[in-house]
Protein backbone atom coordinates (compact mmCIF):
# COMPACT_ATOMS: atom_id res chain seq x y z
CA UNK A 1 0.00 0.00 0.00
CA UNK A 2 0.90 3.76 -0.33
CA UNK A 3 -0.24 7.33 0.48
CA UNK A 4 -1.12 8.94 -2.26
CA UNK A 5 -1.70 12.66 -2.66
CA UNK A 6 -4.39 13.19 -5.47
CA UNK A 7 -3.49 17.10 -6.15
CA UNK A 8 -6.65 19.63 -7.83
CA UNK A 9 -6.46 22.97 -7.91
CA UNK A 10 -8.66 23.31 -4.95
CA UNK A 11 -6.09 21.47 -3.09
CA UNK A 12 -4.17 18.44 -1.87
CA UNK A 13 -6.22 14.89 -0.92
CA UNK A 14 -4.82 12.31 0.26
CA UNK A 15 -5.81 8.49 0.12
CA UNK A 16 -4.59 5.06 0.54
CA UNK A 17 -3.97 3.07 -2.38
CA UNK A 18 -3.26 -0.72 -2.99
CA UNK A 19 -1.70 -3.03 -6.44
CA UNK A 20 -2.96 -5.61 -7.54
CA UNK A 21 -2.40 -7.71 -10.64
CA UNK A 22 -4.95 -8.61 -13.23
CA UNK A 23 -4.80 -9.88 -16.74
CA UNK A 24 -1.27 -10.03 -16.46
CA UNK A 25 -0.81 -5.94 -15.01
CA UNK A 26 0.02 -4.57 -12.34
CA UNK A 27 -2.88 -1.69 -11.31
CA UNK A 28 -3.49 0.49 -8.58
CA UNK A 29 -6.68 1.00 -6.84
CA UNK A 30 -8.19 3.35 -4.32
CA UNK A 31 -8.69 1.88 -0.70
CA UNK A 32 -9.36 4.72 1.96
CA UNK A 33 -10.15 8.33 1.25
CA UNK A 34 -8.37 10.22 3.83
CA UNK A 35 -8.49 14.03 2.64
CA UNK A 36 -6.89 16.90 3.20
CA UNK A 37 -3.80 17.41 5.49
CA UNK A 38 -5.78 19.83 7.71
CA UNK A 39 -8.52 17.40 8.11
CA UNK A 40 -6.03 14.54 9.49
CA UNK A 41 -4.17 16.80 11.90
CA UNK A 42 -7.73 18.23 13.40
CA UNK A 43 -8.59 14.83 14.08
CA UNK A 44 -5.54 12.86 15.49
CA UNK A 45 -4.40 16.33 17.32
CA UNK A 46 -7.61 16.79 19.62
CA UNK A 47 -8.32 14.01 21.72
CA UNK A 48 -12.09 13.33 23.51
CA UNK A 49 -11.50 15.15 26.73
CA UNK A 50 -11.81 12.92 29.92
CA UNK A 51 -14.76 14.96 31.40
CA UNK A 52 -16.56 15.05 28.19
CA UNK A 53 -20.15 15.59 28.96
CA UNK A 54 -22.45 13.05 26.56
CA UNK A 55 -26.03 13.78 26.17
CA UNK A 56 -28.40 11.01 26.32
CA UNK A 57 -31.53 9.73 24.69
CA UNK A 58 -34.90 10.66 25.73
CA UNK A 59 -37.05 8.61 27.69
CA UNK A 60 -39.80 7.96 24.72
CA UNK A 61 -37.73 6.52 21.90
CA UNK A 62 -35.63 4.08 24.57
CA UNK A 63 -38.66 2.68 26.24
CA UNK A 64 -40.67 2.64 22.68
CA UNK A 65 -37.33 0.26 21.62
CA UNK A 66 -37.44 -1.54 24.77
CA UNK A 67 -41.22 -2.24 24.54
CA UNK A 68 -40.57 -3.69 21.23
CA UNK A 69 -37.87 -6.04 22.77
CA UNK A 70 -40.61 -7.52 25.10
CA UNK A 71 -43.34 -7.45 22.47
CA UNK A 72 -41.06 -9.11 20.07
CA UNK A 73 -39.53 -11.45 22.35
CA UNK A 74 -35.96 -10.69 20.85
CA UNK A 75 -34.09 -11.61 24.21
CA UNK A 76 -34.63 -14.77 24.16
CA UNK A 77 -34.34 -14.87 20.24
CA UNK A 78 -30.57 -12.95 20.34
CA UNK A 79 -29.76 -15.19 23.31
CA UNK A 80 -30.44 -18.55 21.58
CA UNK A 81 -28.96 -17.10 18.53
CA UNK A 82 -25.75 -15.54 19.93
CA UNK A 83 -24.60 -17.33 22.73
CA UNK A 84 -27.07 -20.63 23.28
CA UNK A 85 -25.32 -22.50 26.20
CA UNK A 86 -25.69 -19.09 27.79
CA UNK A 87 -22.15 -18.99 29.00
CA UNK A 88 -21.42 -14.65 29.10
CA UNK A 89 -22.48 -12.74 32.12
CA UNK A 90 -23.63 -10.27 29.79
CA UNK A 91 -26.91 -11.41 27.92
CA UNK A 92 -26.78 -11.12 24.18
CA UNK A 93 -29.94 -9.48 23.70
CA UNK A 94 -28.71 -6.61 25.76
CA UNK A 95 -25.67 -6.36 23.62
CA UNK A 96 -27.90 -6.54 20.53
CA UNK A 97 -30.61 -4.07 22.23
CA UNK A 98 -27.75 -1.28 23.29
CA UNK A 99 -26.30 -1.63 19.59
CA UNK A 100 -29.63 -1.02 17.72
CA UNK A 101 -30.24 1.84 20.07
CA UNK A 102 -26.48 3.47 18.85
CA UNK A 103 -27.15 2.90 15.34
CA UNK A 104 -31.01 3.79 15.25
CA UNK A 105 -31.20 6.66 17.78
CA UNK A 106 -28.55 8.89 16.36
CA UNK A 107 -28.25 11.02 19.48
CA UNK A 108 -28.18 8.17 21.98
CA UNK A 109 -24.93 8.25 24.22
CA UNK A 110 -23.22 5.30 25.46
CA UNK A 111 -22.55 7.42 28.72
CA UNK A 112 -25.11 5.59 30.63
CA UNK A 113 -24.37 1.89 28.58
CA UNK A 114 -21.04 1.92 30.03
CA UNK A 115 -21.78 3.17 33.60
CA UNK A 116 -24.38 0.46 33.92
CA UNK A 117 -22.38 -2.44 32.23
CA UNK A 118 -18.98 -1.92 32.96
CA UNK A 119 -16.21 -3.34 30.85
CA UNK A 120 -18.54 -6.27 29.24
CA UNK A 121 -20.24 -4.53 26.59
CA UNK A 122 -17.32 -3.34 24.42
CA UNK A 123 -14.25 -5.90 24.91
CA UNK A 124 -16.92 -8.58 23.57
CA UNK A 125 -17.34 -6.31 20.11
CA UNK A 126 -14.03 -4.97 19.87
CA UNK A 127 -12.28 -8.18 20.13
CA UNK A 128 -13.99 -9.20 16.69
CA UNK A 129 -12.89 -5.83 15.42
CA UNK A 130 -16.47 -4.85 14.56
CA UNK A 131 -16.60 -1.09 14.38
CA UNK A 132 -19.44 -0.61 11.37
CA UNK A 133 -21.88 -2.15 10.75
CA UNK A 134 -20.23 -3.64 7.48
CA UNK A 135 -18.61 -5.66 10.08
CA UNK A 136 -21.19 -6.78 12.15
CA UNK A 137 -22.47 -8.09 8.43
CA UNK A 138 -18.92 -10.08 8.22
CA UNK A 139 -19.28 -11.00 11.87
CA UNK A 140 -22.75 -12.51 11.47
CA UNK A 141 -22.00 -14.82 8.81
CA UNK A 142 -18.23 -16.46 9.94
CA UNK A 143 -20.07 -17.26 12.99
CA UNK A 144 -22.94 -18.42 11.75
CA UNK A 145 -23.22 -19.20 8.01
CA UNK A 146 -25.67 -18.09 5.74
CA UNK A 147 -27.84 -20.71 6.28
CA UNK A 148 -28.73 -19.78 9.88
CA UNK A 149 -28.44 -15.68 8.85
CA UNK A 150 -31.47 -16.45 6.58
CA UNK A 151 -33.44 -18.37 8.83
CA UNK A 152 -33.08 -15.61 11.94
CA UNK A 153 -34.17 -12.94 8.90
CA UNK A 154 -37.43 -15.15 8.18
CA UNK A 155 -37.98 -15.31 12.05
CA UNK A 156 -37.85 -11.98 12.76
CA UNK A 157 -39.69 -11.01 9.90
CA UNK A 158 -42.76 -12.89 10.63
CA UNK A 159 -42.45 -11.55 14.53
CA UNK A 160 -42.30 -7.98 13.14
CA UNK A 161 -45.03 -8.56 10.92
CA UNK A 162 -47.21 -10.73 12.63
CA UNK A 163 -50.38 -9.02 13.12
CA UNK A 164 -50.25 -6.15 11.29
CA UNK A 165 -52.03 -4.88 8.20
CA UNK A 166 -49.10 -4.61 5.40
CA UNK A 167 -50.17 -2.72 2.73
CA UNK A 168 -47.21 -1.73 0.67
CA UNK A 169 -43.87 -2.59 0.75
CA UNK A 170 -40.49 -0.95 -0.57
CA UNK A 171 -37.56 -2.55 -2.27
CA UNK A 172 -34.29 -1.55 -3.67
CA UNK A 173 -30.66 -2.18 -4.50
CA UNK A 174 -27.43 -0.85 -3.84
CA UNK A 175 -23.65 -0.96 -4.21
CA UNK A 176 -21.61 -0.19 -1.61
CA UNK A 177 -17.64 -0.49 -0.66
CA UNK A 178 -16.73 -2.41 2.09
CA UNK A 179 -13.19 -2.79 4.01
CA UNK A 180 -13.44 -6.34 3.99
CA UNK A 181 -10.28 -7.70 1.95
CA UNK A 182 -10.36 -11.60 1.87
CA UNK A 183 -13.96 -12.27 0.77
CA UNK A 184 -14.68 -13.88 -2.62
CA UNK A 185 -18.08 -14.43 -3.14
CA UNK A 186 -19.65 -10.73 -2.77
CA UNK A 187 -16.87 -8.49 -3.69
CA UNK A 188 -16.51 -7.38 -6.95
CA UNK A 189 -14.17 -4.42 -7.94
CA UNK A 190 -16.36 -1.53 -9.92
CA UNK A 191 -17.30 1.85 -9.55
CA UNK A 192 -18.91 3.23 -6.43
CA UNK A 193 -21.86 5.87 -6.47
CA UNK A 194 -19.21 7.99 -5.49
CA UNK A 195 -17.52 7.84 -8.51
CA UNK A 196 -14.30 6.00 -7.77
CA UNK A 197 -13.47 3.25 -9.81
CA UNK A 198 -11.56 0.24 -8.44
CA UNK A 199 -13.47 -0.14 -5.04
CA UNK A 200 -14.35 -3.58 -3.81
CA UNK A 201 -18.24 -3.51 -4.24
CA UNK A 202 -20.78 -5.75 -2.14
CA UNK A 203 -24.48 -5.94 -3.54
CA UNK A 204 -27.32 -5.35 -1.41
CA UNK A 205 -31.30 -5.76 -1.80
CA UNK A 206 -33.50 -4.49 0.90
CA UNK A 207 -37.36 -4.44 1.46
CA UNK A 208 -39.22 -2.54 3.58
CA UNK A 209 -42.78 -2.68 4.65
CA UNK A 210 -44.68 0.90 5.01
CA UNK A 211 -44.20 1.08 8.74
CA UNK A 212 -40.04 0.31 8.18
CA UNK A 213 -40.42 -3.28 9.14
CA UNK A 214 -37.35 -4.82 6.99
CA UNK A 215 -38.94 -7.88 5.16
CA UNK A 216 -36.10 -8.73 3.04
CA UNK A 217 -32.38 -8.29 3.42
CA UNK A 218 -30.29 -10.16 0.46
CA UNK A 219 -26.08 -9.82 0.01
CA UNK A 220 -25.00 -10.48 -3.42
CA UNK A 221 -22.18 -10.22 -5.65
CA UNK A 222 -21.38 -6.28 -6.61
CA UNK A 223 -21.53 -4.54 -9.60
CA UNK A 224 -25.01 -6.18 -10.95
CA UNK A 225 -27.58 -5.09 -13.30
CA UNK A 226 -30.79 -4.10 -11.41
CA UNK A 227 -32.84 -5.59 -14.05
CA UNK A 228 -30.86 -9.36 -14.10
CA UNK A 229 -31.87 -9.16 -9.97
CA UNK A 230 -35.47 -8.08 -9.99
CA UNK A 231 -37.50 -11.40 -10.74
CA UNK A 232 -35.40 -13.50 -8.05
CA UNK A 233 -35.68 -10.25 -5.51
CA UNK A 234 -39.35 -9.56 -6.50
CA UNK A 235 -40.33 -13.20 -5.73
CA UNK A 236 -38.31 -13.48 -2.44
CA UNK A 237 -40.23 -10.15 -1.25
CA UNK A 238 -43.35 -11.36 -1.70
CA UNK A 239 -43.00 -14.79 -0.73
CA UNK A 240 -41.77 -13.51 2.67
CA UNK A 241 -44.51 -11.59 3.25
CA UNK A 242 -46.90 -14.22 2.56
CA UNK A 243 -44.53 -16.57 4.75
CA UNK A 244 -45.37 -13.68 7.32
CA UNK A 245 -48.72 -13.95 7.69
CA UNK A 246 -49.82 -11.31 4.96
CA UNK A 247 -52.74 -11.04 2.08
CA UNK A 248 -50.94 -10.55 -1.19
CA UNK A 249 -54.29 -9.55 -2.92
CA UNK A 250 -54.47 -5.83 -0.22
CA UNK A 251 -49.97 -5.77 -0.43
CA UNK A 252 -48.85 -3.22 -3.39
CA UNK A 253 -44.80 -3.31 -4.10
CA UNK A 254 -43.04 -0.42 -5.12
CA UNK A 255 -39.90 -0.19 -6.74
CA UNK A 256 -37.85 2.63 -9.15
CA UNK A 257 -37.37 2.51 -12.96
CA UNK A 258 -33.67 0.65 -12.00
CA UNK A 259 -35.34 -2.58 -12.80
CA UNK A 260 -37.59 -1.03 -15.98
CA UNK A 261 -37.50 -4.14 -18.26
CA UNK A 262 -40.39 -5.83 -20.65
CA UNK A 263 -39.89 -9.23 -18.57
CA UNK A 264 -39.70 -8.07 -15.21
CA UNK A 265 -43.39 -6.34 -15.97
CA UNK A 266 -44.96 -9.27 -16.87
CA UNK A 267 -44.05 -11.09 -13.75
CA UNK A 268 -45.06 -7.91 -12.00
CA UNK A 269 -48.54 -7.85 -13.75
CA UNK A 270 -49.00 -11.69 -13.17
CA UNK A 271 -47.97 -11.76 -9.32
CA UNK A 272 -50.30 -11.91 -6.47
CA UNK A 273 -49.12 -8.26 -4.92
CA UNK A 274 -50.12 -4.97 -6.33
CA UNK A 275 -47.84 -2.47 -8.50
CA UNK A 276 -46.44 0.80 -8.38
CA UNK A 277 -43.30 1.19 -10.43
CA UNK A 278 -41.18 3.92 -11.86
CA UNK A 279 -40.63 3.38 -15.54
CA UNK A 280 -37.81 5.10 -18.03
CA UNK A 281 -38.65 7.56 -20.50
CA UNK A 282 -37.42 6.38 -23.22
CA UNK A 283 -40.00 3.48 -24.12
CA UNK A 284 -41.70 4.62 -26.97
CA UNK A 285 -45.29 4.38 -25.27
CA UNK A 286 -44.26 6.55 -22.18
CA UNK A 287 -42.51 9.28 -24.45
CA UNK A 288 -45.32 9.58 -26.79
CA UNK A 289 -47.56 10.48 -23.33
CA UNK A 290 -44.80 12.74 -22.38
CA UNK A 291 -45.25 14.58 -25.49
CA UNK A 292 -48.58 14.83 -25.58
CA UNK A 293 -49.24 16.36 -22.16
CA UNK A 294 -48.70 19.97 -21.21
CA UNK A 295 -47.11 21.80 -18.01
CA UNK A 296 -50.40 23.58 -17.59
CA UNK A 297 -52.43 20.51 -17.33
CA UNK A 298 -50.42 19.09 -14.17
CA UNK A 299 -52.28 19.53 -10.84
CA UNK A 300 -51.26 20.44 -6.94
CA UNK A 301 -51.04 17.47 -5.12
CA UNK A 302 -49.38 17.84 -2.13
CA UNK A 303 -46.45 19.23 -0.33
CA UNK A 304 -43.01 17.20 0.90
CA UNK A 305 -39.92 18.28 2.22
CA UNK A 306 -38.86 18.05 -1.60
CA UNK A 307 -41.66 20.77 -2.53
CA UNK A 308 -44.62 20.94 -3.68
CA UNK A 309 -45.67 17.36 -6.17
CA UNK A 310 -47.72 17.87 -8.90
CA UNK A 311 -49.54 15.31 -10.99
CA UNK A 312 -51.44 14.61 -14.37
CA UNK A 313 -53.49 11.42 -14.57
CA UNK A 314 -51.93 10.27 -18.30
CA UNK A 315 -54.02 7.11 -19.13
CA UNK A 316 -52.96 3.70 -20.32
CA UNK A 317 -49.45 2.94 -21.86
CA UNK A 318 -48.97 -0.51 -23.17
CA UNK A 319 -45.79 -2.50 -22.16
CA UNK A 320 -44.96 -5.74 -23.13
CA UNK A 321 -48.85 -7.36 -23.42
CA UNK A 322 -50.52 -5.01 -20.82
CA UNK A 323 -51.86 -2.21 -20.83
CA UNK A 324 -50.49 -0.15 -17.32
CA UNK A 325 -52.04 2.70 -15.78
CA UNK A 326 -49.43 5.67 -16.12
CA UNK A 327 -49.33 9.20 -13.76
CA UNK A 328 -47.03 12.06 -14.25
CA UNK A 329 -45.16 13.42 -11.29
CA UNK A 330 -42.68 16.25 -10.24
CA UNK A 331 -41.56 18.08 -7.74
CA UNK A 332 -40.83 21.52 -8.04
CA UNK A 333 -37.79 21.87 -6.65
CA UNK A 334 -36.38 18.51 -7.82
CA UNK A 335 -37.54 20.27 -11.45
CA UNK A 336 -35.65 23.85 -10.66
CA UNK A 337 -32.69 21.65 -10.15
CA UNK A 338 -32.76 19.76 -13.14
CA UNK A 339 -33.32 22.97 -15.13
CA UNK A 340 -30.11 24.24 -13.51
CA UNK A 341 -28.40 21.27 -14.13
CA UNK A 342 -29.39 21.83 -17.93
CA UNK A 343 -28.19 25.03 -17.70
CA UNK A 344 -24.72 23.75 -16.69
CA UNK A 345 -24.49 21.86 -19.37
CA UNK A 346 -25.78 23.66 -22.25
CA UNK A 347 -22.98 26.67 -21.01
CA UNK A 348 -20.41 23.82 -21.06
CA UNK A 349 -21.42 22.73 -24.42
CA UNK A 350 -21.19 25.93 -25.77
CA UNK A 351 -17.76 26.03 -24.64
CA UNK A 352 -16.36 23.38 -26.03
CA UNK A 353 -17.83 24.24 -29.28
CA UNK A 354 -16.47 28.34 -29.50
CA UNK A 355 -13.26 26.76 -28.14
CA UNK A 356 -13.39 24.51 -31.09
CA UNK A 357 -14.49 26.88 -33.35
CA UNK A 358 -11.40 29.55 -32.65
CA UNK A 359 -9.16 26.90 -32.88
CA UNK A 360 -10.44 26.24 -36.13
CA UNK A 361 -10.80 29.59 -37.23
CA UNK A 362 -6.92 30.31 -35.72
CA UNK A 363 -4.43 27.31 -36.78
CA UNK A 364 -1.51 27.26 -35.47
CA UNK A 365 0.65 24.33 -33.35
CA UNK A 366 -1.03 21.20 -32.21
CA UNK A 367 -4.31 18.87 -33.86
CA UNK A 368 -6.93 21.02 -35.04
CA UNK A 369 -10.44 19.57 -33.87
CA UNK A 370 -12.02 16.91 -35.68
CA UNK A 371 -15.38 15.31 -35.54
CA UNK A 372 -14.42 12.88 -33.09
CA UNK A 373 -12.47 14.66 -30.58
CA UNK A 374 -15.53 17.45 -30.67
CA UNK A 375 -18.08 14.64 -30.15
CA UNK A 376 -16.54 12.65 -27.44
CA UNK A 377 -15.73 16.16 -25.58
CA UNK A 378 -19.57 16.95 -25.74
CA UNK A 379 -20.96 13.59 -24.88
CA UNK A 380 -18.95 13.60 -21.82
CA UNK A 381 -20.80 17.46 -21.39
CA UNK A 382 -24.08 16.09 -22.34
CA UNK A 383 -24.66 12.78 -21.40
CA UNK A 384 -28.14 11.10 -22.91
CA UNK A 385 -29.11 14.64 -23.57
CA UNK A 386 -26.18 14.44 -26.29
CA UNK A 387 -29.28 13.98 -28.85
CA UNK A 388 -30.63 17.31 -27.98
CA UNK A 389 -28.14 19.09 -29.80
CA UNK A 390 -27.42 19.51 -33.77
CA UNK A 391 -24.13 20.09 -35.00
CA UNK A 392 -21.50 19.77 -37.75
CA UNK A 393 -18.42 20.42 -38.35
CA UNK A 394 -16.58 21.44 -41.56
CA UNK A 395 -12.36 21.25 -41.08
CA UNK A 396 -11.70 22.06 -44.69
CA UNK A 397 -13.75 25.06 -44.97
CA UNK A 398 -13.05 25.61 -40.67
CA UNK A 399 -17.08 26.02 -40.29
CA UNK A 400 -18.60 24.64 -36.83
CA UNK A 401 -22.32 24.94 -36.57
CA UNK A 402 -24.49 24.00 -33.98
CA UNK A 403 -28.26 24.67 -32.58
CA UNK A 404 -30.35 22.91 -29.74
CA UNK A 405 -33.19 21.21 -31.21
CA UNK A 406 -36.89 21.11 -29.69
CA UNK A 407 -36.44 18.21 -27.84
CA UNK A 408 -33.91 20.02 -25.79
CA UNK A 409 -36.70 22.89 -25.22
CA UNK A 410 -38.93 20.37 -24.19
CA UNK A 411 -37.04 18.31 -22.13
CA UNK A 412 -36.50 21.76 -20.24
CA UNK A 413 -39.68 22.78 -20.23
CA UNK A 414 -41.21 19.06 -17.94
CA UNK A 415 -37.64 18.66 -15.98
CA UNK A 416 -37.88 16.34 -13.26
CA UNK A 417 -40.91 15.14 -14.23
CA UNK A 418 -41.60 11.32 -13.53
CA UNK A 419 -43.41 8.69 -14.97
CA UNK A 420 -44.87 6.60 -12.81
CA UNK A 421 -47.20 2.94 -13.70
CA UNK A 422 -49.33 0.94 -11.67
CA UNK A 423 -52.48 -1.66 -11.55
CA UNK A 424 -54.35 0.04 -9.35
CA UNK A 425 -57.51 1.34 -11.09
CA UNK A 426 -59.75 2.48 -8.37
CA UNK A 427 -56.54 4.86 -6.84
CA UNK A 428 -56.76 8.60 -7.43
CA UNK A 429 -53.47 10.16 -9.52
CA UNK A 430 -52.51 11.94 -5.53
CA UNK A 431 -52.64 8.25 -3.81
CA UNK A 432 -50.39 6.54 -6.99
CA UNK A 433 -47.69 9.46 -6.89
CA UNK A 434 -47.75 9.64 -2.75
CA UNK A 435 -46.78 6.05 -2.33
CA UNK A 436 -44.02 5.88 -4.86
CA UNK A 437 -42.09 8.83 -3.41
CA UNK A 438 -42.48 7.31 0.05
CA UNK A 439 -39.88 5.39 -0.88
CA UNK A 440 -37.14 7.96 0.79
CA UNK A 441 -37.42 5.16 3.81
CA UNK A 442 -36.01 3.08 1.49
CA UNK A 443 -33.10 5.61 1.00
CA UNK A 444 -32.70 6.45 4.86
CA UNK A 445 -32.15 2.51 5.60
CA UNK A 446 -29.87 2.65 2.76
CA UNK A 447 -27.83 5.41 4.05
CA UNK A 448 -27.37 3.81 8.19
CA UNK A 449 -26.78 0.45 6.26
CA UNK A 450 -23.71 2.02 4.87
CA UNK A 451 -22.12 4.59 7.64
CA UNK A 452 -23.88 4.00 10.40
CA UNK A 453 -21.03 3.16 13.57
CA UNK A 454 -22.20 0.65 15.69
CA UNK A 455 -20.43 2.31 18.26
CA UNK A 456 -19.42 6.23 18.70
CA UNK A 457 -16.50 6.60 18.04
CA UNK A 458 -14.33 4.96 14.80
CA UNK A 459 -10.28 4.22 15.47
CA UNK A 460 -7.69 5.67 13.24
CA UNK A 461 -6.77 2.22 11.59
CA UNK A 462 -10.16 1.51 9.66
Amino acid sequence: MELYPDRRPSGTYWKIRESYYEDGKVKKRNVLYIGKAEKVFERFSKPIPEDVELETVSFGPAAALRWAFEDLGLDEFFTELFDPEEGHDFPAWRKIYLLVCRRFLQNLSMREAVEGYGKQIFPFWWREKITTVQRLYQFLGEEFGEGKVKKAQEELAQRSIAGDSVEKCYFDTTDYYTYVEDDTKYLRIGRSKEGIVGWRLVGLALALSDRGVPVLGEAYPGNRNDVELFQGLFRRTWERLESAGADLENVTLVFDRGFDDKDNFEMAWKSPPHVVAAVKENRKTVREVLDSVELEEFQKSYETSYGECYVYDSGRVNIGNHSWRVVLSYHDLTREKVRKSMDKQKEEAEEVLTESLNRLERGGPGRPPTKNSVRKKLKKVLGKRYHCLDWSLDPKNKDLHWRWSEKWDRKYELAGRLPIITDHDDWTADRVAKTYFQRKDIEDMFHLTKKALIVPVEPPYV
